[in-house]
């Protein structure tokens, strides 16, 4: 029976409101097949909510954006499930932005391989709605990209050891379920225009004021 090729993690969080968004960093099992059992699944998920996230991916994020647990998925190349895991953080971790943007608001995080075209490419969307935009340009400053960027690629590294513990080596990779193949991240870039993610809002009720026409 064919094993586990990828380790598929899933940072899980929260809104108002009751929405919830996820960020889903992919790993290759450099010994695949691997035989990941739920119980590692599990681990994994543990050890990644133990992980302190730092203060410049905080930062983007306002007070009511949390993370709150994560997923972990064993899957094999072609997307088979294999072994699942799930763990909620004991204390949500807060963001600390002192501005609120949208729901949809995001900082992307560019993966980059050196596969060309799509299938070397991915993008992290991490959830932006505390960041603070510099008024005349409507852009993030130099400063918090770099910062929010450098927790990003401290954060994937101590994931990619959380998995690793568990599931023996592994590298963080774009997944190409297309091609069915998986390439190695060697590049991590973070732009200063904010991104939008339509899926954020997929499950949540708005309020709308109402006039009648003409007055």
């Amino acid at each position: 029976m064919a094993g586990t090729s990828v380790i598929r993690t899933s940072i899980l969080g929260t809104m108002p409101g009751g929405e919830v968004w996820s960020v889903n960093p992919t790993f290759f099992c450099l010994d695949e097949p691997a035989d990941v059992t739920a119980a590692e699944a599990l681990a994994i998920a543990t050890a990644i909510n133990s992980i302190t996230i730092g203060t410049g991916l905080r930062a983007i994020m306002n007070p009511s954006t949390a993370v709150v647990g994560c997923r972990v998925e064993a899957r094999d190349s072609d997307g088979t499930l294999r072994a699942l895991g799930e763990h909620t953080r004991g204390t949500p971790v807060a963001g600390t932005g002192t501005t609120s943007h949208p729901y949809q608001t995001s900082m992307v995080t560019s993966l980059r391989t050196s596969h060309p075209g799509g299938q070397g490419r991915g993008r992290l969307y991490w959830p932006a709605t505390g960041v603070t935009l510099a008024s005349a340009t409507l852009r993030v400053d130099s400063t918090t990209t770099g910062q929010a960027l450098t927790a990003v690629r401290q954060y994937l590294v101590s994931i990619t050891a959380a998995v690793a513990a568990s599931a023996g080596p592994v590298v963080l990779c774009v997944w190409s379920r297309t091609g069915t193949a998986m390439h190695t991240v060697n590049t991590v870039r973070m732009g200063d225009v904010l991104d939008t993610q339509r899926r954020r809002r997929d499950s949540l009720n708005e309020a709308y004021t109402e006039l009648a026409y003409p007055a």
